[in-house]
């Protein structure tokens, strides 16, 4: 059962290595001088297109949030019950399943499909508001500060991405109750004290689930309304701050960090050092990776700058959109099968989640279907998902770059950026194929 990673690499690419690696960069080049022939100016007139008013009113129906808060408030009593009373067991037991693939790999489609909506299923939110009325007035804030919030979502997800890649025991049911109930404990106080706004700042997983709704087809116009529109809209539409930028950033390290753990190098090196010495290489490996993310981002930037127009040269998140794609590509690409076949193992353990021998629903001793999917049906949607998030996030760029960079530099500004996303997209099918 692999629960310390995603899927890993495949050494039995369809195509040699060096052909998917000039398709994948060259696909990237051609869609950028594509774009850039084809959009040379921001695009104008409405990008999104109304929903008929009994569908906006179903979707803000008050039963339908208190039904979302509900299945919420289930399921986290679920994981948290099985995964401190089941079997101490990821073979015997479905909470590591449950949390690493219904529920991690579960938010990229979720979001992509139904918008930012861990905000409305957050069972977390209920909680620290029952928490609040207990609170005298004197300890209320009315939302944290900005850089509080945006140091507690970044350390969510390190410590998730710590826990998934490079922990000891990252399949132990005990170890993801562990995390999950101190992450719940931490917050529900932080909810509690500055309120309902700790969320949309502070909670690594609304954070997350909120980028990636940047893509989805349903999003509110300025009014607030439920609107149809494109991924690009989204795109465009999306804001971005400090904190987004630093979560997307850490996101892309960790599956590029999950990719470099596939290598048979690395495993070949950790077999012979041990747990204690593997945990603790693995550790600084995986930082290693994030930090050198985060200094390649930040030197694109430092080369982009003064090609800016003098409004847009301060922030440093003015591409921080063109880095959900990316995202959405890594994460399909290193958890597609991954999904498939520890998704069925989560079903199959759920007709006896607490291991006393019950059979709930009456598929006792079936197993998970390894043929539904052939290795290279894997690598072809590896390499397509790569590719793809990478050429989405250069018409992203291309799209921020039309408001940002000046009218005479167009071309030549998006030159730093185009050149790190197809160094990503090097890296990503290297990393994917090698394994």
């Amino acid at each position: 059962m692999i629960l310390a990673h995603g899927i890993g690499g495949r050494a039995d690419l369809p195509i040699p290595l060096w052909l998917a690696l000039y398709t994948g960069a060259g696909a990237v080049l051609i869609a950028f001088f594509a774009v850039s022939v084809l959009r040379p100016r921001p695009r104008s007139g409405p990008a999104e297109a109304s929903l008929p008013a009994v569908v906006r009113r179903a979707a803000d129906a008050r039963w339908v949030r208190r039904a979302l808060r509900a299945g919420g408030l289930a399921g986290f009593g679920l994981v948290l019950a099985t995964a401190w009373l089941g079997a101490d067991d990821p073979a015997a037991n479905p909470a590591p399943a449950w949390f690493y693939v219904w529920f991690w790999v579960g938010l990229i489609p979720a979001s992509l499909l139904f918008g930012p909506i861990w905000r409305l299923v957050n069972p977390l939110r209920p909680l620290s508001a029952l928490a609040r009325r207990c609170l005298p007035p004197a300890v209320r804030r009315d939302g944290p500060p900005e850089r509080i919030g945006h140091l507690f979502s970044l350390a969510g997800m390190v410590a998730f991405l710590w826990l998934e890649l490079a922990s000891p025991h990252p399949g132990s049911p005990r170890a993801v109750a562990l995390f999950v109930t101190g992450y719940a404990v931490a917050h529900t106080v932080g909810g509690a004290v500055y309120g309902p706004r700790w969320f949309d700042r502070a909670d690594t997983f609304e954070v997350y689930s909120g980028l990636l709704a940047t893509l989805a087809p349903l999003g509110r116009d300025p009014a607030g309304r439920l609107v149809l529109r494109t991924p690009a809209a989204g795109l465009r539409a999306g804001r971005a701050d400090a904190g987004h930028t630093a979560l997307a950033l850490v996101v892309l390290g960790g599956t590029m960090f999950d990719g470099l753990s596939r290598l048979s190098l690395w495993i070949d090196l950790t077999r012979a050092l041990g747990r204690p010495a593997t945990t603790l290489l693995a550790t600084a490996a995986l930082g290693l990776v994030i930090a050198l993310n985060f200094l390649a981002y930040r030197d694109a930037l430092r080369m982009t700058r003064p090609y800016l127009r003098p409004s847009a040269a301060g922030p440093d998140h003015q591409f921080t959109h063109s880095l959900v794609p990316l995202m959405v590509g890594y994460g399909v690409a290193h958890y597609f099968s991954f999904a498939v076949f520890e998704g069925q193992r989560g079903w199959l353990l759920a007709t006896d989640p607490f291991g006393r021998g019950w059979d709930l629903f009456g598929i006792a001793g079936a197993g998970v279907d390894y043929t539904v999917l052939t290795p290279s049906l894997i690598v072809v949607v590896q390499i397509a998902a790569i590719v793809l998030g990478h050429i989405a996030g250069v018409v992203s760029a291309h799209d921020r770059a039309l408001v940002v960079v000046r009218p005479g530099d167009m071309r030549t500004g998006q030159y730093p950026m185009l050149t790190l996303m197809v160094v990503y997209t090097g890296i990503g099918i290297t990393l994917m194929s090698a394994g």
